[in-house]
């Protein structure tokens, strides 16, 4: 079986299951003089994360909804509006945000192109909105396929925004497939954001957690409210050993993008469903199976069956994601699978 599911799926190294083993360890729940938390190995994965993506501290989180929550909370009060794209994975998936009966922040949406840049005039319509306290911007955008911000698209938007005194939050879960594609250093594609959260538990292959990143003012409140809404942990270093791991592994990310190509080009040619080879620029690969005149249901079903697993993220919409543990042959066996079934 092949499975492209998410690239959530990546297994940990070995490298990576040894550091879990041999992390030192304290209690992260425990604030010492300067803020931080005990445990040194967190404060070690803070410390690389903030240098990276050249922010001044990070807060480490059990996963990227919370550290996007988290941010939200942090900048915003119960019924201040928030500007977001409505096909967004904080809008879609992370909702309690802007649900009444648990965070009451409001959205105001903004539109995108197919590539996923906001649309100037959209956008412009929601920054002059006076509700608005924060502008939420995703790299790379993965209900568009995985499309990515350029740094100079990321600058503009980041620009404009400042021009109305609001601030910039980055959801980069995958900012490090953004990065490879664009074959830039991470710092200058977050540079112009206040604040970014990136995940490590989808390509970079740990277990478990994401990174939020900012400056230190904001990173001290923000620990204050992963505390409060249960984020709070203790001997945390068993899986931030993994998270240090993770981040010497961003060289895998390349081939992941280079595999989702192949696969594109592969199945490109077959008349039963539309590609978009633009979209195609990092991990993943969308098609729309409406010219077959079946459902992403259907088919999800069907080539599993076949062997390959696969996920229908709307009523026409397959995605493919490529992960470190999907090799070349896989790619050559799961593009015909899907030339074969829609032949």
């Amino acid at each position: 079986m092949i499975d492209l599911r998410s690239d959530t799926l990546t297994q940990p190294t070995q490298r990576t299951i040894d550091a879990i083993s041999e992390a030192k360890l304290g209690d992260d729940g425990r604030l010492s003089t300067d803020g931080k938390g005990e445990d040194p190995t967190v404060n070690k994965l803070e410390k690389t994360a903030a240098e990276i993506t050249g922010k001044e501290d990070a807060l480490f989180c059990n996963s990227g909804t919370m550290a996007n929550i988290v941010a939200l909370l942090s900048y915003c009060k119960r019924g201040d509006a928030i500007g977001i794209d409505p096909f967004s994975h904080i809008y879609q998936s992370e909702e309690a945000i802007f649900m009444e009966e648990y965070f009451g922040r409001q959205a105001i949406l903004y539109d995108s192109d197919d590539m996923g840049k906001p649309i100037a005039e959209s956008l412009t319509a929601v920054l002059l909105n006076r509700s608005v306290k924060l502008l939420c911007l995703e790299n790379t955008f993965g209900n568009k396929g995985g499309t990515c911000l350029s740094v100079e698209d990321t600058n503009e938007l980041c620009q404009k925004a400042d021009e109305h005194d609001i601030p910039v939050h980055l959801d980069g879960a995958r900012i490090f497939n953004a990065a490879a594609h664009l074959k830039v250093d991470v710092k200058k594609l977050v540079e112009q954001a206040n604040t970014v959260q990136f995940c490590l538990s989808k390509g970079l292959g740990a277990p478990v957690g994401s990174v939020l990143c900012g400056t230190k003012n904001f990173i001290s409140k923000a620990r204050k409210v992963r505390k409060l809404i249960g984020g709070g942990m203790r001997q945390a270093g068993v899986i931030a050993a993994a998270g240090i791991e993770a981040l010497k592994e961003l060289e895998s990310l390349q081939k992941d993008n280079e595999n989702a190509l192949l696969l594109s080009r592969l199945i490109l040619h077959n008349t039963n469903f539309n590609l978009n080879m633009k979209a195609v620029q990092t991990n993943i690969v969308m098609i729309d199976v409406s010219p077959s005149g079946l459902t992403a249901e259907y088919v999800q079903k069907k080539l599993m069956k076949n062997g390959l697993l696969v996920k229908a993220t709307s009523e026409n919409l397959l995605r493919f994601t490529i992960y470190r543990d999907i090799e070349k042959e896989d790619i050559y066996q799961a593009a015909s699978l899907i030339n074969e079934f829609f032949r």
